[in-house]
């Protein structure tokens, strides 16, 4: 789940409003298509996000931080033969970005400095999903809605809100061997954008694919390799869309780390990844940190 996006008013050439997405690439995984037994579950993430974007003489720096709350509740209802479950997501971050822009004046071309910050609740997430398994075979399908509650003024260059409604519709598989510990997880999803009511600018939709290979070692230590590819697929639009049909691409790919132990008799669980960006196309590059403690309540 997505909790923390930050934008920048500098406008160049890129796809979806400010380069950035709803959705946080890389949340998913690993073990992207399990879903856990019966209970409620809580995760305490930490997010750090640092990019850039280039245009020409434009160059924006992105840097943001944020702390999730996540509760999921998985019921012992049946739905198509699988477990129903909710999901919410509350987040809180700080943003500082900055900007290099050209402009022209009476002393003619030059670049101004601009700068900005703000820390402040991001946008909440809500999600229902269905999850499914067969002995090392485990697949779900969610749907996420964003809802934009987090700091957004669209004169500012750094808020907690992209100020876009928005919703994931997303299938995931997971792979685990009851004998080795070898997970192979994949998800594919698409966030689908509501104009932005401050700007009227409606962000095109956006395809993400997220994968992982991991290795569960008996002692508990699990550590391997994932990445994400993103790509959107329709144009932006709108009475501001005026740049043109701007479709942006990143791809990435970094380490994965977790363990798993007892504090008495409560099973915790620390993770880690990096996601080093490129390949990056009219959209911002850059490196993100997770890291959680996740545990049933």
């Amino acid at each position: 789940m997505l909790w923390l996006a930050s934008a920048a008013a500098v406008q160049p050439a890129q796809a979806v409003e400010y380069g950035l997405s709803e959705y946080v690439l890389g949340l998913a995984i690993p073990m992207a298509g399990y879903t856990p037994p019966p209970g409620v579950y809580f995760t305490d993430i930490f997010y750090l996000y640092s990019g850039v974007w280039y245009k020409d003489t434009t160059k924006v720096n992105y840097n943001f931080v944020a702390n999730g709350a996540i509760v999921n509740w998985v019921t012992d209802l049946d739905v198509l033969g699988g477990s129903l479950g909710f999901g919410v997501n509350v987040p809180f971050g700080g943003v500082r970005n900055t900007a290099l822009v050209p402009t022209v004046g009476p002393s003619g071309f030059r670049q101004q400095a601009l700068a900005d910050s703000v820390n402040a609740i991001g946008n909440v997430e809500v999600a229902t999903y269905i999850g499914w398994q067969e002995r090392e075979h485990h697949w779900n399908a969610v749907l996420i809605g964003f809802i934009p509650s987090g700091a957004y003024d669209p004169n500012r260059i750094a808020f907690t809100s992209l100020n876009r409604p928005a919703i994931d519709i997303k299938g995931a598989y997971t792979f685990l061997s009851l004998q080795t510990g070898f997970e192979a997880s994949a998800a594919l999803g698409l966030t689908i954008n509501t104009v932005n009511a401050a700007t009227n600018y409606q962000s095109g939709a956006e395809l993400h694919f997220e994968w992982a290979l991991n290795q569960h070692f008996p002692f508990g230590l699990a550590a391997g390799v994932g990445g994400y590819f993103y790509q959107q697929v329709t144009d932006d639009g709108g009475p501001t869309a005026t740049l043109g049909p701007y479709r942006g691409r990143v791809a990435a790919i970094g380490p994965l780390l977790s363990y798993t132990f007892k504090a008495d008799a409560q099973e915790l669980t620390l993770s880690g990844r990096w996601f080093h960006e490129f390949a990056a196309e009219k959209r911002v590059q850059g490196d993100a940190i997770f890291a959680s403690l996740s545990f049933r309540l």
